[in-house]
C-alpha cells in the first residue's frame, strides 16, 4: 500500500491549512476499506546539496590539509569524513547480548538542514582549536563569483 502524504501549514492564530486539500482527500478516498491512523509530524528540511558541497569541497578538503600537517595521514576526503563522523556524528546503539553501548556513525542523509550547519561548525572549530587552521565561512554569493570567473575566462 502506498503511503498518502501531504504538507500543511499552521500559522499563528489561524486554522491549519492544507494546500490542494481536495487532491489529498481524493488519495484518501482511493484507499482500501479499513481503519487508518492519521498522524501529523512537523516537517523539516533535509540538508541541501549546496551544504554538502561546502562540507566536501571546502571544510573536508581544508581539514585534510590541516590534519596531514598535524601528523595525520589522510589519503582522501572520505577518510576525513569517517574521522569526523566517528567523533561528532554518531548515535548510541545497545548490544542486547552484552549490554554494551556502542556508537555508530550517522549517515549524512539523516542530517537535517540545521544538523548540517551545526556539524560544519563543530568540524571547523575542531580544526581551528586542535590543528591551528582556519576554514572560512560559507560564501552565500559563490555562484555569482563562480559565474563571474567563468565569464572572465571566456
Amino acid at each position: 500500500m502506498k503511503k498518502v502524504q501531504t504538507v500543511g501549514y499552521k500559522k499563528k492564530d489561524e486554522p491549519f491549512q492544507i494546500p490542494n486539500a481536495n487532491n489529498f482527500y481524493r488519495q484518501l478516498d482511493m484507499l482500501d476499506p479499513g481503519k487508518y491512523q492519521i498522524t501529523a509530524d512537523k516537517f523539516v528540511n533535509k540538508a541541501t546539496p549546496a551544504q554538502f558541497g561546502y562540507l566536501y569541497g571546502v571544510v573536508y578538503k581544508l581539514a585534510m590539509i590541516a590534519g596531514n600537517d598535524a601528523g595525520y595521514e589522510f589519503a582522501a576526503v572520505d577518510d576525513v569524513d569517517m574521522f569526523f563522523r566517528g567523533i561528532f556524528a554518531n548515535k548510541p546503539v545497545l548490544n542486547r547480548e552484552t549490554g554494551e553501548i556502542m556508537t555508530l556513525p550517522l549517515s549524512k542523509s539523516e542530517f537535517l538542514t540545521t544538523d548540517e550547519l551545526a556539524y560544519c561548525d563543530i568540524v571547523r572549530n575542531y580544526v581551528s582549536e586542535y590543528w591551528s587552521a582556519n576554514i572560512p565561512d560559507p560564501d552565500p554569493n559563490y555562484k555569482r563569483k563562480k559565474q563571474a570567473d567563468e565569464d572572465l575566462q571566456a
